[in-house]
């Protein structure tokens, strides 16, 4: 049976690019991974995990379906989905691999070689209580008290204030970027200049740079 969807992907919030990192009170800093959007969510027994474009990442990705699975409660997160750290060529071509296998036989293969992770930043929903009018400091809380950390899950960690130290991390760990988010902001559809995406020109992965990676 089909869920009839409370929230789709094409409502979800897209950060604006900025080229420079900056410093401020009023912001939070996340660093950016290299992997494919997803929105995950969670009803009763059900679970799908679905790109921004709307393709469903389920049969290639059982084992984030089984981790999500487990997570007490009814939820719909934004996330990352990506291998390993998230960074890198070489994690991206392992990503790569993983979302053009499908096959029953093939996939329980791929995940022992490329075990996927998704890092969660969001949370739209908690039970029947839609969460988008919240600050995004309260939905923050509200995602970080949903679970624990696992192989599988991980909550995206922030930094407050100091977004220029944060990207000089950025560039010496060869993170993709960092996204810079007004605490005070609600989640809107669509591009918003609440979240600001600042990308390192040094990344690894140039592509991820230009116009060879729509992610986000």
């Amino acid at each position: 049976m089909e869920l009839d969807r409370p929230i789709k992907p094409s409502d979800l919030m897209h950060a604006t690019l900025r080229r420079r990192p900056f410093s401020h009170a009023e912001y939070l800093y996340e660093w950016k991974f290299d992997g494919f959007r997803c929105l995950v969510e969670k009803f009763h027994d059900e679970v799908t995990i679905t790109s921004r474009q709307g393709k469903s990442f389920n049969r290639s990705f059982p084992e984030i379906v089984e981790a999500v699975a487990a997570v007490p409660g009814d939820f719909v997160w934004d996330s990352e989905l990506a291998i390993g750290d998230g960074r890198g060529s070489v994690s991206f071509s392992r990503m790569l691999k993983r979302l053009s296998t499908v096959s029953p036989r093939s996939v329980p293969a791929a995940v022992r070689r490329d075990p996927a992770r998704i890092f969660v930043f969001d949370m739209l929903l908690s039970g029947a209580r839609d969460l988008r009018g919240l600050e995004l400091t309260e939905r923050k809380t509200h995602l970080r008290n949903a679970f624990e950390n696992t192989a599988q899950l991980v909550y995206v960690t922030h930094v407050e204030a100091v977004g220029e130290l944060v990207f000089e991390q950025v560039m010496l760990h060869d993170f993709e970027g960092m996204v810079a988010k007004r605490k005070s902001s609600t989640y809107a559809r669509g591009r918003s200049t609440n979240w600001f995406k600042i990308k390192n020109p040094r990344y690894s992965r140039p592509a991820a740079l230009g116009f060879g990676h729509t992610s986000e």
